[in-house]
C-alpha cells in the first residue's frame, strides 16, 4: 500500500513563499510518503515546480506528485469536488491528508473528506480530533462567511447562514443578526431602527471604525445639530458608492442627485432661513429677491402642484442661490452646461424619465461634480464620509465574490 500526502495549498503573503516552500521540502522528506498531491491555484503552479527542484538539489530525490487545481478557492462545494475527485483515485492507498499550509474553506473540505473517506488529517504533522475539528473549523468558515458579507454589505445572506447555522453560540449568533440588522437599516436610511449595541466593545480590532459611525450616525439624526447637513450628506454619497461598487449604477446615481438636492436646502436653511420643501414668500423678499422671480416660483410651483405649499426643485433651489449671490450658486450658474448634462444623465435612468440603465462612466461624471459641490459646501465632507464609512472586517481569506455553502 502506497503512502499519499494530500496538500492543499494557499497563502495570500507573497513575501512568505521562500519560507513555505523550504519548511514544505523538510516537511514532505520528513512524512517518508511515496507521492504527493497538491491541491492549489495557478498562481501557485511556479512554487510547487520550485520545490520539486529544492527536493531534488537537497536530497537527490525525484519528487513525485499530483497537482490538482483548485480555480475556486473560497468556495466550499467546488473544493469538496476536487477532493473527492482526486481521493477516489488513491481511495485504496494510505492517504494522509496536512492542511498545515491551507485556507479555513480548504481546512474544512479537508475535515470533512477525511471523515467521509475515514482518511488521516493532521496539521503541523500532528493528527487531528475530526469530531472536535469539524465543529470548530465550521465554526470559524461561518464567521468568516459573515464577515465577507458583511464587507459586501450582503445582509440577507448574512441572515440566510444565521437561520441555518447549527455551530455557532447564541451569543455569536445574535451578535451577527444584530449587526446585520443595524447596518441594514442604515444602508436604506432607516436611523431611528439602528440599536444603541456598543459593536466597538464587540470587535475591539474595529472600535475606533464603530465608534466613529456611532458619532456621526447621532449627528445625523439630530436635525439640531450644527453638523447634521454635513454628515446627511457624507452618508448620501457614501451609499451611492455602496451601490455603485455592487453594479447598481442607476440607484446609485439617484442618490448623488440626492446628495446635489440636500446641499441646495442645507444652504438655503442654514444661511438664509429659507425652507426649499415650504417657500416663506416674505422671507424671498426680506433676503433681497425681486417680486419678477419671486412670482416665477410661485406660477412654477401652481403648474405642479394645487398644495399650498410652496416647494422648488433642485434646479430652482440652485438658481435661488445664484440669485442671492452665493458661491454654490454662482458655481452652478457659470456651470450651467455641466449641471444640465448630469441632468440629462440622470432623466435617461429606466428609474426617471428614461428607457436606459446608466453606466460606471455615468456615475463618475456625477460623482465627480457632486463631490466638487459637497467640498464647497463644507470643507471636511471627505472627513465626515472616512467617519461614517461602514467597517470591513480584515479577512486574510476575503474575494470579491461570495463565499458559497
Amino acid at each position: 500500500m502506497k503512502k499519499i500526502l494530500f496538500i492543499p495549498l494557499h497563502y495570500e503573503d507573497p513575501s512568505k513563499g521562500e519560507k513555505i516552500k523550504s519548511d514544505l521540502v523538510i516537511y514532505i522528506y520528513m512524512m517518508d510518503i511515496d507521492k504527493i498531491v497538491f491541491l492549489t491555484n495557478k498562481i501557485h503552479y511556479k512554487s510547487i515546480l520550485d520545490i520539486k527542484s529544492k527536493y531534488k538539489e537537497f536530497f537527490n530525490v525525484k519528487l513525485d506528485f499530483d497537482l490538482i487545481n483548485i480555480e475556486h478557492l473560497y468556495d466550499l462545494e467546488y473544493v469538496l469536488g476536487r477532493f473527492a475527485y482526486k481521493i477516489e483515485e488513491y481511495i485504496d492507498e494510505d492517504i494522509i491528508i496536512d492542511c498545515t499550509f491551507s485556507t479555513d474553506i480548504m481546512n474544512l473540505a479537508a475535515i470533512l473528506m477525511a471523515d467521509r473517506y475515514n482518511k488521516i488529517i493532521q496539521k503541523n504533522m500532528c493528527p487531528i480530533d475530526i469530531t472536535t475539528s469539524r465543529f470548530t473549523s465550521q465554526k470559524n468558515c461561518d464567521i468568516l462567511k459573515l464577515k465577507h458579507y458583511f464587507n459586501h454589505r450582503s445582509f440577507k445572506l448574512m441572515d440566510d447562514l444565521l437561520n441555518s447555522t447549527y455551530k455557532m453560540s447564541n451569543a455569536n449568533i445574535k451578535l451577527y443578526k444584530s449587526l446585520s440588522r443595524d447596518y441594514s437599516n442604515w444602508d436604506n436610511f432607516n436611523y431611528e431602527a439602528v440599536s444603541n449595541r456598543h459593536y466597538h466593545l464587540d470587535f475591539p480590532e474595529l472600535s475606533e471604525e464603530f465608534l466613529s459611525n456611532v458619532r456621526g450616525l447621532e449627528k445625523i439624526k439630530d436635525p439640531s445639530d450644527k453638523r447634521h447637513f454635513p454628515y446627511q450628506i457624507a452618508d448620501m454619497l457614501n451609499n451611492a458608492k455602496r451601490r455603485f461598487i455592487e453594479g447598481k449604477y442607476n440607484d446609485a446615481v439617484m442618490r448623488l442627485y440626492r446628495a446635489m438636492d440636500i446641499i441646495a436646502h442645507a444652504e438655503l436653511l442654514t444661511k438664509y432661513d429659507i425652507n426649499k420643501s415650504n417657500i416663506d414668500i416674505k422671507q424671498l423678499s426680506k433676503q433681497g429677491i425681486k417680486r419678477k422671480y419671486i412670482n416665477k416660483i410661485e406660477n412654477q410651483h401652481r403648474s405642479r402642484t394645487t398644495s399650498k405649499e410652496i416647494e422648488i426643485n433642485l434646479t430652482e433651489g440652485y438658481f435661488l442661490l445664484y440669485r442671492l449671490n452665493n458661491k454654490i450658486g454662482r458655481y452652478y450658474y457659470k456651470n450651467i452646461e455641466l449641471f444640465t448634462r448630469l441632468n440629462r444623465i440622470r432623466n435617461k435612468s429606466i428609474l426617471i424619465h428614461g428607457k436606459a440603465s446608466l453606466s460606471a462612466d455615468d456615475y463618475n461624471e456625477y460623482e465627480t461634480v457632486t463631490l466638487d459641490v459637497a467640498r464647497m459646501f463644507n470643507k471636511d465632507i471627505d472627513r465626515y464620509m472616512a467617519e461614517i464609512k461602514f467597517p470591513k472586517f480584515k479577512i486574510k481569506d476575503d474575494k470579491k465574490y461570495f463565499l458559497s455553502l
